[in-house]
């Protein structure tokens, strides 16, 4: 939050900031500002002036934003404010080149002029001085100072403005009156009521001349001439008519003439002259400039005075009430969106012309929050909300371009008439609604032509002013400060059964979303830059401060690399984070999530709930979160892994009965969401889009294109089919220390926004020291990459050989895999060296080594791992590299023997590849054959055997009898796979396995092979 202090020394500046403090301004932080500034500047007082949020003030809906800006008003201890209303008499110049400044009138006088004056005024027509006030005692005596002439004099009362070269000047006394909030303008229209009936000219012709001729006839007939006298009783009696008539239309004329001067108020009132602006600053309201009203179709603006002629309700056609309905009214047109209006005059009259018209922009946008641009030959200049609006006005001044707006916003072109400029070579468009020609003094505006036009303006100097006294003016040149947003307190501690709700920007009314109400789904979507990461991680961490872990547990799937979700890993709420560097591990996840969908569909069933919220009633202390599912760049995982497509849609359409919501995150939502999760989707959040086309398939409107690429965060919310509604997303922020009061340009350091490893650990901690329980993960965590099994583990079961962790994903756990010699089967290890298979090899016959000596082991080493680890001196050991025909024979016989005496053996053969195609004593059989033979008619019961090799394991006859295998796919080629079942996709890291088994058919269940200690 930040402060203007008006009222210090020069040496303390105005600008200041609150740091560490809440993040706008309120009822809860007026105690706070209050302090700091006693505790800052012990030897003044302070005043609130007025505290507008992100002037310009309201979004565009009309909703007023949250307040970060605060001006204060200082004064020393000892003073008191003694103004009152009167009787001070001030000095307006209320409209020409220089409207809008004030001068107070003192009772020695005052001259004004444009040169060598005590009031300087901008206007080329007046003298240098033009006139001096003096103040009399029947009011205020005006001495004109003309050169050629004798000083002539005047008593000026103030009950009508004084006109002085080409200024209107205004006395006012006492306080000035604030303005009335914004209001649309009224259709310039005059009505009367019905208009005097014309009587028929041809009847009123008959009626005097007809009787008249008879009289004459009669007269000479007869020879009596009274016949006449009776004649002229007829043109009598038309003469009445006639003057009936034309009393009527004269009354006509004037209710004519009233109603139009009505008009005239009505529009004055409605559209300041920079006057009134100028003294709304003096008066003593909150809402001196009447920026509280409700927003209007378009900016009001009031371009001078003029004579125009209004249309007359009822009237027929003809010129005939031309003179009752022209007045001199205000010169006023509404800005609206996507059209143009053109200014053109001499380059002193634009400046000024344009100061004006970006005063009563500005007050307008702070009613409305629409953008104000000024375009200058430097470059674009945005003030208030431009470079959050998505409508709004741009100014463009001579020597510019305005072909590449977007839609939405009105253009004024400022065309010089000294350079001959084409509205249409800076517009790039033939059509223009509204025009104003300053130097011929004509305009037409709002479908009215005027003429005489009397065009208002400012100088740089007033509108600086003004701007500064409405809060728009320009702030220190600083980066642009996020929405911030707080940790709720308590922390954790709503139910997610009825509502699972977050906050996303801080408002009187807040944008909030809930998924259970606004969902069950949600889809986010926006371009590169738009702040799409931005916002999942508020809302997750959102929800993750608002309910417990036993309430909302997350699933977090990262397809952009890991750079999104990495930083809530420590979140006790958070199950998994998974990324697409680990392609496996992404699918495993899909693999979890099926299984716990069909768990809770078996759950339900049981308990005879219809749904998750039946089920939690009935159930308040169940171990079931409701799940959600967070996706940052779904058309990723689409296009990688098109199966996963069908589990998102089981997702969707079952998510609501059974607890689960979908967020999912795209920059283009075509192609990436497939109708059957669009169906199934409550609210969409569209930020800035790269196409119109996206905007209205997301919104149904364009939008979202039109949000600036420099406002990250800006979105539009949509539930259902109902209209978008715009917000700014917010990021929380801890605080670096206690609240303080810096000058803004010492840079002190303010609230870290969006600390996610900070916040993560404050509600880790909150959660750890409340000792919040965490429900059982329905997605264990990634296997490690290696595993060594401990003390524990292993006085399980002593005999059983520990093979390694699997991920038993189906289950909800991770258990060690064991092989009980004498009770299980005989098993494989399919792999290369570099996978894993040697270090295998070597921890079973290190675990094999502690069992029974009296169980003999025969080994059959191809590749020196017995050297390597130490056999005991009980096994038979025979090395590839010396082992004879003769010798295989003599220890496969003394296996064949031990096993016909009904002994336990322990067979272990390891690089396969070496011993399979050797020939045994003298005849044709080969190692493979004998074991086969050795496999077949031997149960597990007698015969513990343990194969390991590559290539021609896996394709050998052998592997047919062998129903536990364990497949290394690191370092293995495709030419290897071929040979293989169809397995699970598995990280590629040595010693990492698929198991296949009689329990664990294919496509199986990965397993980290246990290392040797």
């Amino acid at each position: 939050m930040w402060l203007r202090i008006l009222g210090l020394p020069a040496a303390e500046g105005q600008w200041w900031k609150v740091v560490n403090g809440p993040p706008t301004a309120g009822p809860d932080s007026v105690g706070m500002v209050d302090g700091l500034l006693r505790e800052r500047f012990p030897g003044y007082r302070f005043s609130g002036v007025n505290g507008d949020a992100g002037r310009p003030g309201r979004s565009t809906d009309g909703r007023q934003p949250p307040q970060n800006y605060l001006t204060v008003v200082a004064r020393p201890g000892g003073s008191a404010n003694n103004r009152g209303p009167g009787p001070d008499v001030t000095v307006v110049a209320e409209d020409g080149p220089d409207a809008g400044r004030l001068a107070p009138l003192p009772r020695s006088g005052l001259t004004v002029g444009r040169n060598h004056a005590e009031w300087l005024v901008t206007d080329p027509f007046l003298s240098a001085p033009h006139f001096r006030l003096e103040v009399d005692a029947e009011g205020v005596l005006v001495t004109r100072a003309d050169a050629d002439q004798r000083p002539a004099q005047l008593l000026w009362t103030g009950n009508q403005p004084y006109t002085a070269g080409s200024s209107t000047f205004r006395l006012v006394r006492g306080r000035p009156d604030p303005l009335s909030p914004i209001r649309s303008i009224p259709d310039p229209v005059v009505d009367p009521g019905p208009e005097p009936a014309r009587p028929n000219a041809v009847l009123q012709a008959f009626m005097a001349a007809g009787p008249l001729v008879i009289g004459v006839v009669m007269a000479v007939v007869t020879g009596l001439w009274y016949f006449l006298l009776f004649s002229l009783v007829s043109v009598a009696v038309v003469a009445v008519m006639w003057f009936q008539h034309r009393a009527a239309s004269r009354r006509h004329g004037r209710r004519i003439r009233d109603g139009a001067e009505r008009v005239s108020g009505r529009l004055d009132e409605l559209a300041p002259t920079p006057g009134r602006l100028a003294l709304a600053a003096r008066a003593d309201s909150v809402d001196r400039f009447g920026v509280d009203g409700v927003p209007t179709d378009g900016p009001v603006i009031r371009w001078g005075t003029g004579t125009a002629r209004l249309r007359v309700e009822n009237a027929k056609v003809g010129d005939q009430w031309a003179r009752w309905s022209t007045v001199d009214l205000p010169a006023n047109s509404v800005l609206f969106p996507g059209r143009t209006t053109v200014v053109t005059g001499q380059p002193s009259t634009l400046q000024a012309m344009g100061q004006w018209l970006h005063v009563q922009l500005c007050r307008d946008a702070i009613t409305s929050g629409r953008g104000v641009v000024m375009r200058t030959a430097q470059g674009d200049t945005p003030w208030s909300g431009a470079s959050r609006a998505s409508v709004g006005t741009i100014v463009c001044w001579p020597g510019t371009s305005a072909r590449d707006l977007p839609a939405g916003w009105h253009r004024v072109l400022l065309c010089d008439s000294g350079r001959e400029q084409h509205p249409e070579a800076m517009a790039g468009t033939p059509g223009h609604e509204d025009r104003v020609d300053a130097d011929q003094g004509v305009a037409s505006l709002a479908g009215l032509d005027y003429t005489a036009l009397r065009w208002h303006g400012m100088t740089t100097r007033t509108a600086a002013w003004l701007l500064d006294e409405m809060g728009a003016a320009h702030r220190p040149a600083v980066d642009q400060e996020p929405v911030r947003l707080v940790l709720p307190q308590p922390l954790m501690e709503q139910p997610g059964v009825e509502s699972l709700r977050a906050e996303l920007s801080p408002d009187e009314d807040p944008m909030t979303i809930d998924l259970v109400a606004h969902g069950p789904h949600l889809l986010v979507a926006g371009t590169t830059g738009s702040g799409k990461s931005e916002l999942l991680l508020t809302l997750l961490t959102g929800l993750a401060a608002a309910h417990p872990p036993t309430e909302v547990s997350f699933v977090l799937m990262d397809f952009k690399g890991g750079s999104s979700f990495a930083v809530l890993a420590g979140l006790p709420h958070t199950m998994s984070v998974e990324t697409n560097l680990a392609e496996a591990e992404s699918l495993r996840t899909f693999d979890a999530l099926s299984a716990e969908l069909r768990r809770r569909e078996e759950l339900f069933l049981a308990a005879g709930a219809a749904d998750f919220r039946a089920y939690r009633h009935a159930h308040s202390n169940a171990d079931l979160p409701r799940l959600v599912v967070a996706i940052d760049e779904l058309r990723v995982l689409v296009d990688d892994h098109p199966q996963a497509a069908a589990l998102l849609a089981r997702l969707a359409a079952t998510g609501r009965s059974l607890g689960f919501h979908l967020v999912l995150a795209t920059q283009r939502a075509q192609g990436a969401v497939g109708p059957d999760v669009r169906s199934n989707l409550g609210t969409v959040i569209c930020l800035r889009t790269a196409t119109e086309q996206e905007s209205w398939d997301l919104l149904g409107t364009a939008d979202a294109v039109t949000i600036p690429a420099d406002s990250p965060g800006r979105a539009y919310l949509r539930h259902g089919g109902g209209p978008p509604r715009p917000f700014q997303a917010g990021q929380f922020s801890v605080a670096t220390g206690p609240p303080a009061l810096v000058r803004w340009t010492d840079g002190a350091p303010d609230a870290d926004p969006a600390p996610w490893r900070d916040l993560t650990v404050r509600i880790g901690a909150e959660a750890a020291s409340r000792a919040l329980p965490v429900p059982t993960q329905a997605v264990m965590p990634a296997l490690p990459e290696k595993w060594t099994p401990t003390p524990e583990d292993r006085s399980v079961l002593p005999d059983a050989v520990i093979v390694g962790l699997a991920d038993l994903h189906h289950e909800r756990e991770q258990r060690p895999v064991r092989w009980l010699p004498g009770r299980d089967g005989p098993v494989a290890w399919i792999g290369t060296t570099a996978g894993g298979v040697d270090a295998a090899a070597r921890s079973v016959l290190d675990h094999l080594a502690r069992l029974d000596p009296a169980v003999p082991t025969f080994l059959l080493d191809g590749n020196g791992v017995a050297d390597s680890l130490g056999v005991p001196d009980s096994w038979s050991v025979l090395t590839a590299d010396r082992a004879t025909p003769q010798d295989l024979a003599q220890l496969l016989e003394r296996v064949k023997g031990r096993l016909a005496e009904r002994h336990r053996v322990h067979l272990v053969v390891t690089s396969w590849g070496r011993w399979s195609a050797q020939r045994v004593g003298t005849g044709y059989e080969t190692v493979e054959e004998h074991v086969a033979i050795l496999l077949r008619d031997h149960g597990p019961d007698m015969l513990a055997a343990a194969l390991f090799g590559a290539r021609e394991l896996a394709g050998g006859r052998t592997l047919g009898l062998v129903p536990t295998r364990f497949y290394l796919p690191a370092d293995s080629t495709p030419e290897h796979r071929m040979v293989w079942p169809t397995l699970q996709r598995v990280k590629e890291v040595p010693g990492r396995a698929v198991m296949i088994s009689p329990d664990h058919p294919a496509p199986g269940v990965a397993v980290q092979l246990a290392a040797s200690v």
